[in-house]
């Protein structure tokens, strides 16, 4: 088990991520774009590139240096956020592993954690948030947003969230210009990165709004089955006002989640998302993963847990949909 900080890739593994033949590798190698090493695994040593060189490939491939074959654009969305007023539907669980493969791709990612509960921030293997800082010191205390700031693993750094932050609506009603805060506070550090993804909590909450309004896409992630199908009239409701109110238009992205093709009510669920949003649901769909779950667990990546993999196939779709359509 390794954290994400510490990952490393096979040449396969990484002419998968890189769309490219694996034959092109060592022609990478020998211009100098990538460096191979060789890491034990077991009795054996095993040629493995890591994270590091993985995310410096794209950067420079991002600035054209190494031909047209994989070129990645900038994000179209710099501010993100994922959001559902009900909980349970994987929200947290998605919003790390699309950072995480967001830094592999090379881009500086800011991840903000907007949930008490605190799973965005587990997920991303840090286990002492109730030590550090959070978005209320920043939003009452009037801490700057870079003092919170911490780094997770290259290329990602994280806002922690703890339980403290359940308690901040009454002080943050408190507040002149309230729903302004975050956004303000945000883009004194936005410069620094190339892409900025919060997790929010699961309610129709100020701190929500704060963040709808600081936002450019809403991630929307609706677990396949009625409950949450039945919710998302209300999610797209409070998304209209807060348009309307603020003056604040938002592209709006549906996200089908825990699929399962076996199950009748999932197909039809799915169907109906496609046929009431058809404007806001992806083209991808998160299936019911066992890797996700263990990729949960280990608080790292599905690439870590199985690079071949049904879920790792999933959050590339998804998050090349995300960041570039």
């Amino acid at each position: 088990m390794g954290s994400f900080r510490e990952m490393c890739f096979t040449p396969a593994e990484f002419a998968n991520i890189a769309q490219i033949e694996k034959s092109q590798i060592p022609i990478l190698e020998h211009n100098g774009y990538i460096k191979i090493i060789k890491k034990r695994s077991g009795s054996a040593d095993r040629k493995m590139i890591t994270l590091e060189e993985m995310q410096h490939y794209f950067q420079e491939n991002r600035l054209g240096r190494h031909g047209d074959h994989s070129k990645i654009a900038n994000p179209k969305h710099k501010i993100q956020m994922f959001y559902n007023v009900k909980g349970g539907t994987g929200k947290s669980t998605l919003s790390a592993q699309y950072v995480m493969k967001a830094a592999m791709l090379g881009l500086k990612v800011l991840a903000i954690d907007l949930d008490g509960q605190g799973h965005f921030t587990v997920n991303l293997d840090i286990l002492d948030a109730h030590e550090r800082p959070t978005v209320y010191d920043v939003l009452i205390n009037d801490l700057p947003l870079a003092d919170a700031i911490m780094n997770v693993a290259p290329g990602l750094d994280l806002v922690p969230a703890n339980l403290g932050l359940c308690n901040i609506e009454i002080p943050l009603n408190n507040k002149a210009r309230r729903e302004y805060r975050l956004s303000e506070a945000i883009a004194k550090v936005a410069d620094q990165y190339d892409l900025i993804v919060a997790d929010t909590n699961p309610a129709a909450s100020i701190l929500n709004g704060s963040m709808l309004v600081a936002a450019q896409l809403v991630n929307v992630v609706c677990a396949t089955n009625p409950l949450s199908f039945h919710g998302m009239s209300l999610v797209m409701a409070t998304i209209e006002d807060m348009e309307r109110e603020f003056r604040h238009s938002l592209e709006v992205k549906i996200i089908p989640n825990m699929y399962d093709n076996r199950e009748v009510i999932s197909q039809e669920v799915l169907g109906e998302l496609r046929a009431q949003f058809p404007e806001n649901c992806t083209s991808a769909v998160i299936n019911r993963s066992a890797d996700l779950n263990e990729a949960t667990k280990r608080r790292s990546t599905v690439w870590e847990v199985n690079s071949k993999g049904v879920a790792a196939q999933d959050i590339k779709n998804l998050s090349r949909e995300l960041l570039f359509s």
